[in-house]
């Protein structure tokens, strides 16, 4: 069997990284750095230019461009110097060489850039990971449209997630969808096939999708 994860929320404690990069960015760019958490990560799992639209209030290319330059920096800076387990999501690295073992073949389908996929997978997601992709590699382009491009006909996949778009890339490709509620979407997974409340679920669903 396929499997896909999301990074943010799904595989990754992304308020670690996420929200001390874009209060560094928000104060370089002369913005409120202390606007609450929850306004920043309900943008996590967005694209990047999206999720300065909304926090900037502005469609303003030239300002938006530097604010991803800036969150690049300050992201790649954090994951490199941030220990594993305050990356990490516990008992992922279990899960994956679990599901590993079973002969699935996993992949990456995150909505982030090249550059902070590649640092993820540095730090210790390499030697499970198959096949890693990302929105920047297809031109910001949606994930339903993505998966389509990855699956490649085939039907044995199943995508695993915590926001709504991973729930509808999946539906829409007719795949199965697992639904992470501990993530940052919250009741955005409520129409996934599957919900799980801890990453360590997943391995009793795939054992029961793989042998249905």
């Amino acid at each position: 069997m396929n499997i896909v994860f999301d990074l943010d929320g799904t595989l990754i404690k992304t308020e670690n990284i996420a929200l001390p990069a874009i209060r560094k960015v928000l104060k370089d760019l002369n913005y409120d750095p202390n606007i609450p958490n929850s306004e920043i990560l309900k943008y996590i799992g967005y694209t990047i230019d999206d999720i300065f639209e909304g926090l900037l209030k502005t469609k303003d290319d030239k300002i938006i461009n530097k604010a991803i330059k800036l969150l690049d920096k300050y992201e790649i800076e954090i994951i490199k110097n941030t220990s594993i387990k305050d990356i990490f999501f516990d008992g992922v690295f279990e899960v994956l060489e679990r599901l590993k073992h079973n002969g699935h073949k996993l992949f990456i389908l995150s909505n982030c850039n090249i550059k902070y996929m590649i640092t993820i997978l540095e730090r210790g997601l390499n030697k499970y990971i198959d096949s890693p992709h990302c929105a920047e590699m297809y031109d910001w382009k949606e994930k339903d449209f993505v998966l389509r491009l990855i699956s490649d006909g085939k039907k044995d996949f199943v995508m695993v997630g915590d926001r709504h778009k991973d729930i509808e890339a999946a539906k829409t490709n007719s795949f199965i969808s697992i639904g992470c509620a501990y993530g940052f979407g919250y009741n955005e997974v409520k129409d996934a096939d599957y919900i799980i409340n801890d990453i360590k679920e997943l391995i009793p669903i795939i054992k029961q999708i793989n042998l249905g």
